[in-house]
């Protein structure tokens, strides 16, 4: 008899065993699903604004338009976005063929005088470069939304 109740015992401590770890192991699963739910949220957030305000340059790629005398070129930019872009020196970084390049002047075309670009508007970027030939032009707006324009300065 001593026998049996030691071998009852056993059994029921293993049971009570396996039921604590699998209540831990539900609690890690639980917890990591939580905190991926959390961060998915987060990163479609930062996706919503970033299509939100969103832009495409509208240059013929076959002719970008320099102003040698002034030593400059044009960039045109739309807003293609739902949101409102600001549209000054400071809210865009244009790099030529992977050297950061200075913004002279934006200009707000569509309601000249506005420093924001609103959905379907056009903007001008003149920056400084005087260079002809085929280049590699990439735009980024603050927000980090780049495009990328390959074409011929003449």
């Amino acid at each position: 008899m001593i026998y049996l109740a030691s071998s009852a015992m056993s059994e029921i401590v293993m049971f009570v065993a396996v039921l604590l770890i699998a209540a831990f192991v539900a609690g890690i699963l639980t917890t990591s699903t939580y905190k991926i739910s959390l961060n998915i949220n987060k990163k479609g957030d930062a996706l919503a604004t970033k299509l939100s305000q969103d832009f495409e340059i509208i240059n013929d790629p076959g002719d970008i338009v320099r102003n040698s005398s002034a030593g400059t070129i044009a960039l045109y930019i739309k807003n293609t976005g739902k949101d409102p872009i600001i549209f000054t020196n400071d809210s865009f970084t244009v790099i030529i063929d992977g050297s950061i390049v200075e913004i002279n002047t934006t200009n707000q075309l569509t309601s000249p005088g506005s420093n924001i670009l609103s959905p379907g508007d056009v903007g001008e970027i003149v920056v400084n470069y005087n260079e002809t030939g085929y280049h590699r032009i990439k735009v980024i707006s603050e927000c980090g939304i780049s495009r990328i324009i390959r074409g011929y300065i003449s």
